[in-house]
């Protein structure tokens, strides 16, 4: 037994070895971990032997195809897309506005950081709720995603005005340079890091807090309504087909600011 064992632990060492190179590709590490995940999931579709609880990949992945060749997808995608960037750009422009004058006056920092905090504490759903009660539903998605967004980016671009090297402020201060002058020659280049750490982390935030407003608020157009639909239906590949939709977009979007942010670092 043990001898059977030591070949083999060889066998996989040596099989390892010669495909060391090929291991450490991440993209092929990522389509194995993605196929490991469907093989784990067709046994459980397997196992639990109801599609209304659990479909088949293949069954979704029928779904998903007809979902993308339906007749208004891109109308819903692109809705929903809409909403998405305009929360995004909000979020992200007040942000920066609101963390640049709090990070360099202590007086309006400490009026702003428990007003973040309190954003920060409420739950999606009660801002999702409290939405629904103050806007027409379009609009839901949008104001709740700039929201829970705006504490990320805001938060960010305090910290990076704290770090920003007090030599050269003193040295603005001497030579009378005006404040003006300091945040776009100083300041702002000096939490250019912070900006694009914020814009990461609040663009993940705002797919999945746009999608969960959709679903409740239920626009005629949008990602999230049709999920609800297809949930309400008991269309239970379909709710995979649009939650697969979901992700990708969410993903997609990332990797494409990313790569943006390469590029410019070029």
């Amino acid at each position: 037994m043990l001898s059977l064992l030591a070949v083999k632990y060889q066998a996989l060492t040596f099989i390892w070895k010669k495909n060391s190179r090929v291991f450490k590709n991440r993209y092929i590490i990522t389509i194995i971990s993605v196929a490991f995940l469907i093989f784990i999931w067709h046994l459980s579709a397997v196992y639990i032997a109801a599609e209304i609880i659990l479909p088949y990949p293949i069954t979704v992945l029928k779904s998903l195809i007809l979902v993308l060749f339906s007749q208004n997808f891109l109308i819903k995608l692109f809705y929903t897309l809409l909403r998405g960037l305009l929360g995004f750009i909000i979020s992200y422009i007040s942000g920066i506005f609101i963390g640049v004058l709090a990070g360099i006056f202590k007086t309006f920092r400490a009026l702003i950081n428990p007003i973040i905090s309190v954003i920060r504490s409420t739950p999606v759903i009660s801002v999702i709720l409290l939405a629904l009660i103050w806007f027409d539903v379009n609009y839901v998605p949008i104001f709740v995603a700039f929201l829970m967004a705006f504490p990320i980016v805001c938060g960010n671009i305090i910290e990076g005005i704290t770090t920003v090297d007090k030599n050269l402020l003193e040295m603005a201060n001497v030579y009378n340079i005006p404040l003006k002058k300091q945040i776009f020659k100083i300041y702002i280049p000096s939490i250019v890091p912070f900006i694009i750490a914020g814009a990461s982390l609040s663009l993940g935030v705002v797919w999945k807090v746009i999608i969960a407003a959709e679903v409740l608020s239920q626009p005629k157009w949008g990602v999230g309504t049709s999920l609800n639909e297809a949930k309400s239906y008991l269309i239970t590949e379909e709710v995979f087909a649009w939650t697969i939709i979901a992700i990708l977009l969410s993903s997609g979007t990332e990797y494409l600011f990313n790569q943006l942010i390469k590029r410019r670092k070029k």
